[in-house]
């Protein structure tokens, strides 16, 4: 990949060459061709179809990309293009300097930065008004001579990069975000059952250790700690609100053992339930 005419080098180190932005902060360029070898970037790079297909290859993986589909890669993450025989295909390249790329984060999100780092590229989509929107604004910042407002407009054009990753990566994770809404309805309802965890199960319909193993990766606790955590909070709220004995509040929280239910109190109190009940204001 060569971008003669906004004065990137390259140069060979094991066959993969490693592009660098000759001290822009930002640079764009429509490829069509000359694309198919291994590179890096001392810089990031946020690319997206726009018009036809191509094959890119990154960490091991080859994506069918199509007019819409964009890509961030991180710096120094070896990736190329495979071209299809007979299909064109043409692709917006847009270089960021990591000065400029994690000063646009820190305004927009945070959170793309880190998933970069911790992922090293990140997959969404650009619609056809984004491209559009991005096309003229890359006419109007080409043919810009003010040097002065130069740094704004880069700060723009990363931005409206960005804008789109933003908002396809927020819908990636609305799966995690309905589990998590439908768990928080089904434990509000039967968290004090003698069987709430069977009734989670059942309710949320899908494979016990699936929903263990993303249980824990949404809420960071098991699914039995987040019950006993609810039961135990509703039984503190008993002890306060009226004059239940120990049974039956264990009754109303599903807990048959009484013994249990005291070990669970002091795990999340500190104390046991006589002496939390005691400490109440205006309760005997």
């Amino acid at each position: 990949m060569t971008y003669t005419h906004f004065k990137h080098t390259c140069f060979e180190v094991k066959s993969m060459e490693i592009l660098n932005l000759s001290g822009l902060p930002f640079s764009t360029a429509l490829t069509s061709s000359n694309d198919e070898h291994l590179h890096s970037h001392e810089f990031y790079e946020c690319f997206y179809i726009k018009e036809g297909s191509i094959y890119h290859k990154i960490h091991g993986e080859e994506f069918l990309m199509e007019t819409g589909d964009a890509v961030i890669v991180a710096p120094f993450i070896p990736h190329e293009f495979k071209r299809i025989p007979g299909q064109t295909c043409f692709h917006r390249d847009n270089m960021i300097s990591p000065a400029l790329f994690e000063k646009c984060c820190n305004f927009v999100d945070k959170e793309i930065l880190e998933k970069l780092n911790k992922e090293h590229f990140i997959q969404y989509k650009f619609s056809k008004s984004n491209m559009e929107s991005f096309e003229e604004n890359t006419s109007t910042y080409i043919s810009s001579q003010n040097i002065e407002k130069m740094e704004k407009y880069n700060h723009c054009m990363v931005v409206n990069l960005l804008g789109p990753a933003i908002i396809s990566c927020a819908g990636k994770n609305e799966f995690n975000n309905e589990f998590m809404f439908k768990c928080n309805m089904i434990l509000t309802a039967c968290f004090a059952h003698f069987n709430a965890i069977d009734e989670v199960y059942d309710h949320l319909g899908y494979n016990k250790s699936y929903v263990s193993k993303k249980f824990k990766d949404n809420y960071g606790v098991t699914l039995t700690e987040k019950i006993n955590e609810l039961k135990i909070n509703y039984s503190h709220y008993l002890l306060s609100a009226a004059n239940y004995t120990i049974r039956e509040i264990c009754d109303k929280i599903g807990i048959e053992s009484i013994p249990h239910f005291h070990r669970l109190f002091k795990k999340y109190y500190g104390t046991t339930p006589y002496k939390a009940k005691r400490s109440i204001p205006n309760e005997s």
